[in-house]
């Protein structure tokens, strides 16, 4: 079995624009040396090898913490941030959890 690997970082000023464009998009802050950040990341991935039509990205929330802070009011890593398709938020999260859980809170927000 294949190690699971972190999605990159993304740079916010490159994906910013995807908010918001008719597909929901999920933003996941985190930091370089956090575990559970990681985990999560890897999480994410593996959603988006299930579903490639989705947006995901992860964001270094300390590379970027003016975005992190002082746009989206950020206060602990990891952090997740639901968007819906015309860019609201409809659900932010703290901290790490599984992949069930995550498939929970995706159909409850219309990501499948």
């Amino acid at each position: 079995m294949s190690e699971k690997k972190p999605l990159p970082v993304s740079l916010y000023a490159d994906i910013k624009h995807n908010i918001g464009n008719g597909r929901p998009t999920i933003l996941a802050f985190g930091m370089a040396h956090c575990y559970s950040c990681i985990a999560m990341s890897k999480v994410f991935a593996q959603v988006l090898q299930e579903h490639p039509e989705f947006q995901i990205y992860t964001i270094d929330g300390q590379k970027e913490r003016i975005i992190s802070r002082d746009v989206y009011r950020l206060k602990e890593m990891p952090t997740q941030l639901f968007f819906d398709a015309a860019g609201n938020e409809v659900f932010r999260h703290t901290g790490a959890y599984k992949k069930p859980v995550l498939d929970i809170i995706l159909k409850k927000y219309g990501f499948v």
